[in-house]
């Protein structure tokens, strides 16, 4: 250990009285199988994160300009109405789908959050 590590250390045992029970409280936490479980959790979301919000944001990105094509030819006269009333029956549902992941995501994260 480092110099600097050894004072971290000691400023983090501070509360715990000792060195000795500072250890034995954290192998006892990490013991715990559900703090463990949460734990592993709270990384796979972490790298679910990284690896899956620049995708959806272009998803998105892609999206809202495939709306704004939709509604300029529907502007202009080149779909039909009933063309017009689908892609706007798909776009509410694609928003459907896009808020209720973003629902459970949020319940799966605060889940995880609480120890």
């Amino acid at each position: 250990m480092t110099p600097e590590e050894l004072r971290q250390w000691k400023e983090k045992a501070a509360p715990f009285g000792s060195m000795s029970n500072y250890i034995r409280s954290a192998v006892a936490e990490f013991s715990n199988v559900s703090i463990k479980e949460k734990w592993d959790l709270m990384l796979r979301l972490n790298d679910y994160y990284k690896e899956w919000t620049p995708h959806i944001g272009h998803l998105g990105a892609n999206f809202n300009q495939t709306v704004k094509q939709v509604n300029e030819l529907a502007k202009v006269g080149l779909l039909k109405e009933a063309q017009v009333k689908s892609l706007t029956t798909i776009t509410q549902n694609v928003k459907g789908v896009l808020a209720m992941l973003r629902k459970e995501l949020q319940a799966v994260t605060i889940k995880s959050a609480k120890f």
